[in-house]
Order: C-alpha cells, then sequence, then structure tokens
C-alpha cells in the first residue's frame, strides 16, 4: 500500500480552488502543493494518456528537499538513482577534465542528487496528487480561458464534449508552447537555440560507474547517468542544427548522430552504437515576458519561463514554483494580488537561470583557445565545480 503524503493544509486566504492546465512534472507538483494548502484541484491534461517525453531527469536538491517536504523523498528514491559524483570529460580524448562527488555537496545544501526517468517520477507526482485529493482529466484539449464574476473558467473539449472547468484561479502550467500564454494575450514565440537533443536509454555496460559524465566538445556534447534503479543508461546527445524537428518528440535519425561523434573517443561512440533508436527533438526556451499574471489566471514552469538543459533546472525550476505560488496563497488574502506576490518572488530568481543556462550552452560547446582555457578552469574547480552553483541549490 502507498505510504501517505502528510497532508496539513494551512488557512488559505486568497482562493479555495483552482484549475491547473497541464500534468507534466510542473503541473503536478503545482496540484500538490496547492491541495496541500488547502485549496480542490482540478487538473486538466491534454494527453490521453500521462506519458512523460524524454527519458531521464537530474533533480538536484533545491528540488529534492520539495520533495522530500511532500513527503515523496522515500518513494523517489526506490526508482531514482543517487549518482556517486559529476565527471566532465574531454569528447575527443576521453581525458577527464574534472570531477565532483555529489555526496559533500547533498550534505552541504540538505538534500540528494538524483537522476530519474521522467516517466517514473510523473507517475510518482500522479499518484501524490490523487493521495491528496486532486481531480485529474486526460485527453483535455484547452479551447478558452473564460473570467467569470468571482472566479475563473477554462473551457475544454473532452471527446465531443465542451466542459467548463470553474475555479477561483487557473494556473498555466502547459508547457513552452503554452495555450494558457496564448490566452494571456503573451505572443513571444519560443526561441529555437540551433540545437537538438537526441536521448536513448541503453543497458549499463560492465563496469560502468553510477555517476553523471559530461562528454564536451566543439558544437556537441553528451550526457550520460544511470536511470531506472541504476539498470539502464540515460543518453542524451545534443548536436547542433539550424533547422528545427517538425516535433517535440520525433524519431531521430541515428545516422546523424553517428556522423556528429564519429571522431570521439571510442567510448562515447560505443555507448551510441548501443543504442537501438533515438528519440528527437529542438531545444526551445522563451525570452523574459512582460508579465505571468492577469487576475485569476497565472502561468507557472516551461509556460512562464523555459530554460535550455544546461544547468538541469527546467524541472526543478517548476517544482520550486509550485512551492511559491502555494505560499503566496497562504499570505495574501486577494487571488490576483497572490498571483502577482508568486510572480514577483519568482522572477528574477528563473531569469537568472535561464541566462546562466545560456551561457553554458556556449561554454559547453567552444573551439581553440577558448575551450583550452574553459578546460584550465574545469581543472582548477576539481570539487569546487558543484559550488559555483550553491545559489541555487541551497535556496
Amino acid at each position: 500500500m502507498a505510504e501517505p503524503i502528510p497532508f496539513k493544509p494551512k488557512p488559505v486566504r486568497a482562493a479555495r480552488s483552482a484549475v491547473v492546465v497541464g500534468a507534466g512534472i510542473g503541473g503536478l507538483a503545482a496540484a500538490i502543493a496547492l491541495a496541500r494548502a488547502g485549496l480542490a484541484v482540478q487538473v486538466v491534461e491534454q494527453a490521453r494518456k500521462l506519458k512523460e517525453v524524454g527519458a531521464g531527469l537530474q533533480l538536484t536538491p533545491n528540488a529534492t528537499r520539495i520533495l522530500r517536504d511532500f513527503g515523496l523523498l522515500n518513494r523517489l528514491e526506490q526508482v531514482a538513482v543517487a549518482p556517486r559524483a559529476l565527471e566532465v570529460r574531454d569528447g575527443r580524448s576521453g581525458a577527464p577534465l574534472t570531477r565532483a562527488e555529489y555526496g559533500p555537496a547533498a550534505s552541504r545544501y540538505g538534500a540528494p542528487f538524483l537522476v530519474v526517468h521522467r516517466a517514473d517520477l510523473q507517475t510518482l507526482l500522479a499518484e501524490a496528487a490523487q493521495e491528496a485529493g486532486c481531480a485529474i482529466a486526460l485527453g483535455c484539449d484547452l479551447t478558452a480561458v473564460e473570467p467569470a464574476f468571482g472566479s475563473v473558467r477554462a473551457v475544454v473539449k473532452q471527446g465531443d464534449t465542451l466542459i467548463a472547468h470553474g475555479a477561483d484561479i487557473l494556473v498555466g502550467a502547459d508547457g513552452v508552447r503554452s495555450s494558457v500564454r496564448a490566452h494571456l494575450g503573451l505572443s513571444q514565440p519560443p526561441v529555437f537555440a540551433r540545437r537538438l537533443a537526441f536521448r536513448a536509454t541503453v543497458p549499463v555496460p560492465d563496469g560502468h560507474p553510477p555517476e553523471v559524465r559530461l562528454y564536451l566538445g566543439r558544437d556537441a556534447h553528451l550526457v550520460v547517468y544511470p536511470v531506472k534503479g541504476g539498470a539502464t543508461l540515460n543518453l542524451v546527445a545534443i548536436v547542433r542544427q539550424t533547422e528545427p524537428v517538425a516535433r517535440w518528440n520525433a524519431p531521430g535519425d541515428s545516422a546523424a548522430v553517428h556522423a556528429a561523434f564519429a571522431s570521439w573517443t571510442g567510448e562515447v561512440r560505443r555507448l551510441l552504437e548501443s543504442a537501438s533508436h533515438f528519440l528527437c527533438w529542438g531545444l526551445y526556451d522563451i525570452d523574459p515576458l512582460p508579465r505571468w499574471s492577469s487576475g485569476r489566471v497565472t502561468l507557472l514552469g516551461d509556460a512562464a519561463h523555459a530554460m535550455l538543459p544546461f544547468l538541469a533546472q527546467g524541472a526543478a525550476q517548476a517544482i520550486e514554483d509550485a512551492v511559491s505560488l502555494a505560499g503566496a496563497l497562504t499570505r495574501e488574502s486577494d487571488a490576483a494580488t497572490a498571483l502577482r506576490a508568486y510572480e514577483g518572488e519568482r522572477r528574477g530568481r528563473t531569469s537568472r537561470i535561464q541566462g546562466e543556462a545560456r551561457r553554458n550552452g556556449i561554454i559547453y560547446h567552444l573551439s581553440g583557445a577558448p575551450r583550452i582555457a574553459r578546460d584550465l578552469v574545469l581543472r582548477r574547480q576539481g570539487p569546487a565545480l558543484l559550488d559555483r552553483y550553491g545559489w541555487i541549490y541551497g535556496a
């Protein structure tokens, strides 16, 4: 029997109910946080079944600390892996550039570093949301966001039926191509980073250590780490590409992957050759929005601040958003005021992380003299590498 989630409602003055659009990591975290704050929560999701795209996900202490507060860390640790270290290597030679052990850093920041399959985390969060009393409706295409007297409605098409879900507030957690953002009149399109991510999972080779490895090279890099309790390796190969793929989760061209890494070290080529197939999608973020909220409607996660994956903070920041939003609703007496307070609390931090992720995307792919300088800095940092981002992990 599933372990119950500690449920300690706080007095909420700004809202008593919420509809959350999107049942990804951010939307489900928001549902749990809002339910724990005493709100009745309805989640509506476009997908006909909960199936998180992608494969692996890195969770840093700022996220796992919150999941522990939700009462979920023990369950998460049953499906996740606590990697031993982060090791950065030169992609062509395979030579180590730097290494940082996660254990000491986890002690400093008060929570573990974990890696997990996205589907496992989404399943855990969906179960937790339902245990907390949230309703989840699948196969719901958002058609309108309508203000009503003292409330707001999400009008969805479910099959052939139009259904209006009314609540005190509406949270758009529906990703980088957010429909809720469009309904708010925010027309900023996602910005293509001229990078494609090719993802695959493969069996763990004999002797492969339980750690996160980052291989750096000119215009490409590879991230490797274990998932599924350590039985499977998650591969994320990032390559330069001027044209985006047609859809988010398209079949990947294996020949293109192998060509991009043809001159890299043998261990990289062998890992990529062990993949039966790749899934591929373009990498996007969005420029800072002029606002996230309007009246009783707000945005969360990628819908508000999509960021490139080069700091492993997309999911973590959505989880942070969820707690900040619930907190604002307990402190303020008016819904619109609470949503503005949540936005004000989160905007500076997420904008800074967006910028740092973009910078890492440049640093990872340097060549020539700048690459030599980068590698020298990495070698000098050594175990202190993780502390560079202590302002993220310790918050």
